[in-house]
């Protein structure tokens, strides 16, 4: 149900909000134009001493905006990328050291072009997925959301005084169960356009955008979840991970197996351990299934305990009576039968 329309005394008051807030704009747009003239004198002043164009001096002022393309990768940093997931998987060294590691390996030197661009590659994957990777949970997700967003109103904010526009940003959570804070951002005035037009105040069609985001049902443990990454691998909706008899219970039943496991970590539930970022699923080709299996074989004939007894029973060896069941007849009469007699 929309809220109520806005009565004539809302409206008038509205209009002597928005009739100040355009005098006080037009005061500093004033106050603005006043400085940029002294600033204009200023840098004429300045190149002259300096025997300089005014445009060097105004790109030395505006130096902190930059519009440039992404920079294309360096192989450089691409070996040092490499490098570090060489040596950083079990304790951390800074940037310096790797730098140092990979001047004196002889195996990153002299390399090829295809070598060159596997490092490349690798280094382009790392990074896409690290911007555009979804966050390991929500409260992650609520902090890139607000430096995100905080950002995003500079920007928005800077270029409204550079160029003269108007935007609005809305910013809703996409789940009910989503710890993000939904927030709105105009330019200027551009909250008086929604009240001007619509005759709503914007933080209405805040609530509505994201009452009709919420029930789209994208939360991030519906996207990326463990239980989804396994249904994703396995093709299987029921299957549940089994640590105690993962070669049996996992490997030989549904044909794949975790790549990347630390050796320095136990097998356990990652909820009980920290993150290495290099563990994750594949599937096994029938080589590596057959292998697998003879590997398994091998260590069952020499001694080795592969799968985890099933723990017995308190009253084992006890003998029980059969559970009863309810059987039923064989012939049931129906209401039909029966009623013929006479």
């Amino acid at each position: 149900m929309p809220p109520p329309r806005l009565t004539d005394a809302q409206k008038a008051s509205h209009k002597i909000k928005r009739d100040q807030t355009t005098e006080k704009r037009k005061r500093l747009h004033n106050t603005v134009a006043e400085y940029l003239e002294e600033q204009r004198v200023k840098i004429e002043a300045l190149s002259r001493a300096h025997s300089v164009t005014p445009k060097v001096i105004n790109d030395i002022i505006g130096g902190q905006t930059h519009y440039r393309n992404s920079r294309k990768m360096q192989v450089k940093n691409a070996l040092v990328h490499a490098k570090s997931k060489e040596m950083n998987a079990g304790s951390r060294y800074s940037l310096a050291e790797l730098r140092e590691m990979v001047a004196s390996d002889p195996k990153m030197k002299d390399l090829t072009r295809e070598q060159e661009a596997a490092y490349i590659s690798a280094l382009d994957e790392h990074r896409e997925k690290k911007s555009v990777g979804v966050r390991s949970n929500n409260i992650a997700a609520a902090r890139d959301v607000v430096a995100t967003t905080d950002r995003i109103v500079k920007e928005l904010d800077d270029l409204r005084v550079r160029t003269g526009v108007y935007a609005t940003l809305f910013v809703v959570r996409g789940h009910i169960n989503d710890t993000v804070q939904s927030a709105m951002h105009g330019t200027d005035n551009s909250e008086d356009f929604w009240e001007d037009v619509y005759e709503h105040p914007m933080a209405d069609f805040l609530r509505q955008y994201e009452q009709w985001a919420c029930t789209q049902n994208q939360n991030l443990n519906e996207r990326d979840s463990l239980e989804m990454v396994r249904k994703q691998v396995t093709r299987k909706k029921d299957i549940s991970m089994n640590y105690h008899n993962y070669e049996t219970a996992i490997i030989e039943t549904y044909s794949v197996c975790l790549v990347g496991w630390p050796h320095s970590v136990n097998f356990i539930s990652p909820s009980n351990i920290g993150t290495a970022r290099t563990c994750y699923w594949t599937v096994l080709s029938l080589a590596e299934i057959k292998a697998h299996t003879a590997e398994l074989e091998a260590r069952c004939s020499a001694g080795d305990v592969v799968r985890k007894p099933r723990k017995k029973r308190s009253d084992a060896g006890v003998p029980r009576k059969p559970s009863s069941r309810s059987k039923s007849a064989e012939f049931v009469q129906s209401s039909d039968e029966g009623g013929d007699d006479d």
